[in-house]
């Protein structure tokens, strides 16, 4: 329906009024879970995804901290081949009261993304009393990933379409073989034209005679 809320694929939410001084959680997705992810992302397959979080309060609002542990199943851009991938990351994420000063400030800005690579992430804004640390862990997932993913040891293979990397590499040998060959016309050519043309030679002994 029309400004319905998106429900996320894997939703633990947290009640701030249960945080207290603090508590810790441990979230996992089930298997429905864990392929509704991989769609979102568009992986081939995720096969675990949990993480162990602290949440406690601080001046501003809550801070989750903790890791996040995930296995996926990617594809190679060079190799095209599936691979698996073990992923462990930190967490951490500030989440500010909605009436909060920070919050308003965070809402008269609108979205505006950090230009700098090492900047802190923005707070994100508490809806409804409730964290949801479920959606928190998918969103470190998703920046965990490589965008372009490459399975380990295909380092140095370069595979073109149609072809297979030892056919990739007797090009590549043919191709330098043909480039010496070349250089080596081409050196003789210099030869050549340094060399004195006999003919020439005579012309000008003709010339010179009278003749």
């Amino acid at each position: 329906m029309a400004g319905q809320a998106m429900q996320p694929e894997f939703s633990r939410p947290l009640a701030v009024e249960d945080i207290g001084e603090g508590v810790e959680r441990e979230v996992g997705a089930s298997e429905e879970e864990l392929a509704a992810l991989a769609r979102r992302m568009k992986l081939p397959a995720v096969m675990a995804l949990t993480a162990r979080l602290q949440v406690r309060p601080v001046r501003e609002g809550f801070l989750v901290k903790g890791r996040m542990q995930a296995q996926v199943r990617q594809e190679c851009v060079r190799t095209l081949e599936l691979f698996d991938e073990t992923l462990d990351v930190p967490v951490e994420r500030l989440f500010v009261p909605s009436h909060s000063p920070r919050a308003r400030a965070l809402q008269a800005q609108g979205a505006t993304v950090a230009l700098e690579p090492d900047a802190p992430d923005a707070p994100d804004i508490i809806e409804d009393g409730v964290i949801d640390l479920g959606e928190l862990v998918a969103e470190h997932l998703a920046l965990a990933l490589d965008p372009w993913p490459k399975k380990p040891g295909t380092d140095f293979v370069d595979v073109h379409a149609g072809g297979d990397a030892a056919e990739v590499a007797e090009g590549v040998e043919a191709g330098a073989q043909r480039a010496e060959k070349g250089q080596a016309v081409a050196t003789d050519g210099q030869e050549d034209a340094q060399r004195p043309n006999p003919f020439a030679v005579l012309r000008v002994l003709k010339d010179r005679d009278g003749h």
